[in-house]
Protein backbone atom coordinates (compact mmCIF):
# COMPACT_ATOMS: atom_id res chain seq x y z
CA UNK A 1 0.00 0.00 0.00
CA UNK A 2 3.23 2.37 0.79
CA UNK A 3 4.64 1.86 -2.26
CA UNK A 4 1.26 2.74 -4.22
CA UNK A 5 1.07 6.20 -2.20
CA UNK A 6 4.37 7.08 -3.36
CA UNK A 7 3.56 6.01 -7.17
CA UNK A 8 0.69 8.06 -7.02
CA UNK A 9 2.76 11.49 -5.22
CA UNK A 10 5.14 10.71 -7.93
CA UNK A 11 2.68 11.29 -10.50
CA UNK A 12 1.20 13.78 -9.35
CA UNK A 13 4.19 15.72 -9.08
CA UNK A 14 5.23 14.62 -12.59
CA UNK A 15 1.89 15.79 -14.05
CA UNK A 16 2.44 18.81 -11.62
CA UNK A 17 5.96 19.89 -13.21
CA UNK A 18 4.85 18.96 -16.86
CA UNK A 19 1.49 21.77 -16.29
CA UNK A 20 3.53 24.38 -14.66
CA UNK A 21 5.98 23.96 -17.81
CA UNK A 22 3.39 24.34 -19.98
CA UNK A 23 2.03 27.28 -18.52
CA UNK A 24 5.63 28.84 -18.55
CA UNK A 25 5.80 28.40 -22.88
CA UNK A 26 2.58 29.34 -22.93
CA UNK A 27 3.53 32.98 -21.40
CA UNK A 28 6.72 33.18 -23.56
CA UNK A 29 4.05 32.39 -26.84
CA UNK A 30 1.71 34.98 -25.51
CA UNK A 31 4.19 37.25 -24.97
CA UNK A 32 5.32 36.68 -28.41
CA UNK A 33 2.41 37.70 -29.95
CA UNK A 34 1.69 40.40 -28.34
CA UNK A 35 5.28 42.21 -29.37
CA UNK A 36 4.48 41.03 -32.48
CA UNK A 37 1.39 42.99 -33.06
CA UNK A 38 2.84 45.33 -31.33
CA UNK A 39 5.62 45.52 -33.83
CA UNK A 40 3.17 45.03 -36.97
CA UNK A 41 0.99 48.30 -35.78
CA UNK A 42 4.11 50.17 -35.34
CA UNK A 43 3.39 51.62 -31.66
CA UNK A 44 4.23 50.12 -28.19
CA UNK A 45 0.50 49.52 -26.20
CA UNK A 46 -1.05 47.29 -23.98
CA UNK A 47 -2.69 44.50 -25.91
CA UNK A 48 -5.36 43.47 -24.10
CA UNK A 49 -6.83 40.08 -23.87
CA UNK A 50 -5.33 36.64 -22.36
CA UNK A 51 -2.25 37.21 -20.27
CA UNK A 52 -1.49 33.30 -19.87
CA UNK A 53 -1.20 32.42 -16.03
CA UNK A 54 0.34 35.79 -15.67
CA UNK A 55 -1.67 38.34 -13.56
CA UNK A 56 0.68 41.59 -14.92
CA UNK A 57 1.76 42.86 -18.05
CA UNK A 58 4.39 44.92 -18.96
CA UNK A 59 5.66 46.87 -22.80
CA UNK A 60 8.37 48.57 -23.68
CA UNK A 61 10.14 49.46 -27.15
CA UNK A 62 13.90 50.58 -27.72
CA UNK A 63 15.79 51.57 -30.95
CA UNK A 64 18.91 50.24 -29.13
CA UNK A 65 18.31 46.73 -28.50
CA UNK A 66 15.95 43.57 -27.77
CA UNK A 67 17.43 43.78 -24.10
CA UNK A 68 17.10 47.53 -24.00
CA UNK A 69 13.37 46.94 -24.66
CA UNK A 70 12.75 44.31 -21.82
CA UNK A 71 14.28 46.35 -19.27
CA UNK A 72 12.08 49.28 -20.50
CA UNK A 73 8.76 47.23 -20.04
CA UNK A 74 6.55 48.12 -17.15
CA UNK A 75 7.96 45.89 -13.38
CA UNK A 76 10.89 45.06 -14.52
CA UNK A 77 13.22 44.39 -11.95
CA UNK A 78 9.85 44.46 -9.41
CA UNK A 79 8.36 41.37 -10.62
CA UNK A 80 9.01 37.86 -11.27
CA UNK A 81 8.70 37.38 -14.97
CA UNK A 82 6.87 34.47 -16.43
CA UNK A 83 6.92 35.33 -19.97
CA UNK A 84 9.06 37.52 -22.55
CA UNK A 85 8.23 38.31 -26.55
CA UNK A 86 10.65 40.88 -28.49
CA UNK A 87 9.90 41.20 -31.68
CA UNK A 88 12.22 43.46 -34.28
CA UNK A 89 9.58 46.31 -36.18
CA UNK A 90 9.80 49.42 -37.91
CA UNK A 91 12.01 51.83 -36.08
CA UNK A 92 12.78 49.35 -32.95
CA UNK A 93 12.29 46.45 -30.77
CA UNK A 94 8.77 46.10 -29.24
CA UNK A 95 8.95 44.07 -26.06
CA UNK A 96 5.94 42.50 -23.96
CA UNK A 97 6.92 40.96 -20.44
CA UNK A 98 4.38 38.72 -18.68
CA UNK A 99 4.46 38.85 -14.85
CA UNK A 100 3.43 36.64 -11.79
Amino acid sequence: MQRFAFLALLAVSSLFLVLSQTAVACDHCVAKQKATQQASEGRMRHVGGSMGSARYEGVGFSTVSADDAVRKCCYWGQRTPTGIGVVRGNGGWYATVLYR
